[in-house]
């Protein structure tokens, strides 16, 4: 991945998108993935990232005194 595609990435603060990128390019060459195919990937993993976040947020801000698991 060039650099000037990786600033674009971080300003468009698609930070997910651009971790994964040069996974994704290479999955899609090697199974011919078509242009929505590979979009539909891509996004599905800058959602990924920011539900992660959006969990790990939320749960730094509940500051729970002793987390458990549900086990």
């Amino acid at each position: 991945m060039n650099d000037t595609l990786l600033t674009m990435l971080r300003q468009l603060r698609v930070s997910g998108l651009a971790q994964r990128l040069d996974v994704r390019l290479q999955a899609a060459a090697g199974h011919n993935f078509g242009h929505a195919e590979f979009l539909e990937l891509i996004l599905q993993d800058e959602m990924a990232v920011r539900t992660d976040r959006q969990i790990s947020r939320r749960v730094k801000t509940a500051a729970f005194r002793d987390p458990r698991t549900l086990e």
